[in-house]
C-alpha cells in the first residue's frame, strides 16, 4: 500500500503566503478521492474541508496526525478508517458532519476529543475510544450529537474517565448502550431493539430537573409535577430523551444511578418520564440497590410523548402485587396474581403481546379498591396467540395513575391437540395428543403428587407416544389436575 504524506496542501488566497500551515480541500483542490491507499497528515495547524471542498475514502486510511479537523464541506468515508494520533486534545469542528466508517481516537488517555461541529459526527462502522472524554456541544443537543448509525458499534468508553460528555445519538432497530455522562461520571442508558427503525438520542444532566435547562426542550421541568403513586423527584440529575425519527413505543429503557440512597429505598425507585406536563412512572419495580451505578428499568409507553427520564420515589403503590404467573391450561393460557395490599385501586387492564414490545388490553379486572388482605385474581385467555405470549397487567388507580407489573410469558402450541376422555372419569382415564406426549402427571388439588407416569394402553393399536390410559380406579372421587407435555386439564373422579 501506498503512503502518502501530506504537510501541507492549501490554497492561495493572496500573492504573498509562501507557505501554508494546514491541509486545506476546497478551490483549486476541491475533491480528494483516496482509493485503498494512506494518507499521513501532519500539517501543523490542522485539516481544513472548505464549503466546496470533499475528502472521500474508500476503504483507505487516513492518519490525522494534528489535534484538528474542520469540516465545512464533505467528508465521506466508505469502509477504511480514521485514525487520530495527534497526542493532545484534538477537535472536530466545522458545520457539516464528517461521515466516518472506522475510527479510532488514539489520542491518548488525559486528552479530550471536543466535537464542536453543528452536525456533530457519523459513524458507520466502529468507533474506539483510547482517549479520555468525548465532548458534544450539549445546547446543540440532538444536531451535535456523536451519532451512530444502523449497526455501527463502538469500543471502550464505559469508565467515568472514559465516556461522552454530551449527547449521543443511535438510528436502526438494534439494542444499544448509550455511553453518556457528566464529564466525571459515566450515566449509560440503554434501549432494547425498537420494533422498527428508529432515531434515539440521550445525555445526562447532573442537577434537579427544576433547575437544569433541558436543551431539547429549552425549559426546566417542576419535581413537584408527579402523577400518583410518585411522591418526589431526585433532583440528583436526569437523562434527556429525544426520538426525532421512529418510534419508541414500548422501548425498555435501563439506566446507570448515581447513589441515591438518601433518597429511597431500593424496592421504592422508580423509573420515571417527562410527558410533557407531568413525570409519570415507567416500571412497576423498583432498583437492584440504590447505589451507585445500580440498574434501573422502565418501558417508554405506546402513544406517550416522553422527553426526559429521572429517578423517581414511590411511597406505595395502588397495588402491592406479589406474584403474577401464567399457564397452558387445555386450550387457553390461565392468568393468575395476587395482591396483599390494595389503596385506591381501581382496575386490571390485562395486556398481551406476541414480540414483547407491543402490547394490547384483551380484558379488564376490577380490583379490589381498599384492602390489607391477599387477594388473588383469575382470568383466562380464551384465544391465546399460537407460540410464546407475553402478558402484563397494567395496575390502574382512581385517579387514572397506573404503574406495570413484570412481564411473564406463556408457550401455548395451538397445533398440539390434546385430547381427555372420559371426563368425568370412574376408571381408566384415556389421553389422545396430535403429538407424541413426552410428559403426564397427576396432583391433586392440594399440588400432591399422585402419579408422574402413563402406563401405556394394553393393545398394540393403543400402544403408540401419542395415545396413553391411566387408570385412576384406586384413587378417591375428587377433583384431579393431569399435567400433560405443560398442559393443564381439571379431571373430575367418581
Amino acid at each position: 500500500m501506498k503512503k502518502n504524506l501530506l504537510i501541507a496542501i492549501a490554497l492561495a488566497f493572496v500573492a504573498d503566503v509562501v507557505q501554508a500551515q494546514n491541509t486545506t480541500y476546497g478551490g483549486d483542490n476541491a475533491r480528494f478521492n483516496v482509493d485503498a491507499d494512506y494518507v499521513s497528515d501532519y500539517s501543523p495547524n490542522g485539516t481544513i474541508v472548505l464549503p466546496n471542498g470533499s475528502v472521500t475514502l474508500t476503504n483507505a486510511t487516513y492518519e490525522h496526525g494534528n489535534n484538528l479537523l474542520q469540516n465545512d464541506g464533505s467528508w465521506t468515508a466508505t469502509g477504511g478508517l480514521d485514525l487520530f494520533l495527534a497526542g493532545s486534545s484534538n477537535t472536530i469542528s466545522g458545520s457539516t458532519a464528517p461521515s466516518f466508517f472506522n475510527v479510532q481516537f488514539n489520542i491518548g488517555a488525559g486528552n479530550t476529543m471536543a466535537i464542536t461541529n453543528a452536525q456533530g459526527i457519523n459513524i458507520a462502522g466502529n468507533l474506539q475510544f483510547n482517549n479520555g472524554l468525548t465532548t458534544t456541544i450539549r445546547n446543540n443537543s440532538n444536531a451535535g450529537a456523536l451519532h451512530f448509525a444502523d449497526g455501527a458499534t463502538y469500543t471502550g468508553g464505559t469508565t467515568d474517565a472514559q465516556h461522552v460528555d454530551g449527547y449521543v445519538s443511535k438510528t436502526g432497530n438494534d439494542a444499544f448502550t448509550f455511553p453518556v455522562g457528566s464529564g466525571s461520571d459515566l450515566r449509560t442508558l440503554s434501549i432494547s431493539a425498537p420494533a422498527g427503525a428508529a432515531t434515539i438520542s440521550t445525555a445526562w444532566f447532573a442537577g434537579s430537573p427544576a433547575t437544569v435547562t433541558d436543551p431539547s426542550d429549552g425549559v426546566t421541568h417542576s419535581v413537584t409535577a408527579v402523577a400518583d403513586p410518585a411522591i418526589s423527584i431526585s433532583t440528583a440529575g436526569f437523562w434527556d430523551w429525544i426520538n426525532p425519527a421512529g418510534s419508541n413505543d414500548n422501548i425498555a429503557v435501563t439506566v446507570s444511578i448515581p447513589d441515591v440512597s438518601g433518597f429511597a429505598l431500593p424496592e421504592n425507585l422508580r423509573l420515571v418520564g417527562w410527558d410533557g406536563v407531568k413525570w409519570v412512572a415507567l416500571s412497576a419495580e423498583g432498583a437492584s440497590a440504590a447505589t451507585e451505578n445500580s440498574a434501573l428499568s422502565g418501558v417508554i409507553p405506546a402513544g406517550v410523548s416522553i422527553t426526559a427520564l429521572a429517578i423517581g420515589g414511590f411511597d406505595k403503590l395502588p397495588v402491592t402485587l406479589v406474584s403474577f404467573t401464567g399457564k397452558a391450561v387445555e386450550n387457553t393460557v390461565a392468568l393468575k396474581w395476587i395482591t396483599t395490599e390494595e389503596i385506591n385501586a381501581s382496575h386490571f387492564e390485562v395486556q398481551r403481546s406476541g414480540d414483547a414490545r407491543n402490547f394490547e388490553p384483551i380484558a379488564e379486572v376490577d380490583a379490589k379498591g381498599e384492602s390489607k388482605v391477599v387477594v388473588e385474581y383469575t382470568f383466562a385467555d380464551q384465544t391465546p396467540l399460537p407460540g410464546t405470549n407475553y402478558y402484563r397487567l397494567k395496575q390502574i388507580d382512581l385517579d387514572g395513575s397506573y404503574a406495570f407489573s413484570k412481564t411473564i410469558s406463556v408457550l401455548y402450541d395451538a397445533k398440539i391437540k390434546i385430547n381427555i376422555y372420559p371426563n368425568p372419569v370412574t376408571d381408566v382415564l384415556r389421553i389422545e395428543s396430535s403429538a407424541g406426549l413426552q410428559s403426564v402427571e397427576i396432583f391433586g388439588v392440594d399440588g400432591s403428587k399422585v402419579m408422574g407416569t402413563a402406563v401405556p394402553a394394553g393393545n398394540a393399536s393403543a400402544a403408540t407416544s401419542n395415545f396413553r390410559e391411566i387408570s385412576l380406579r384406586d384413587q378417591k372421587p375428587g377433583i384431579y389436575v393431569l399435567v400433560v407435555d405443560g398442559r393443564s386439564f381439571k379431571v373430575l373422579k367418581n
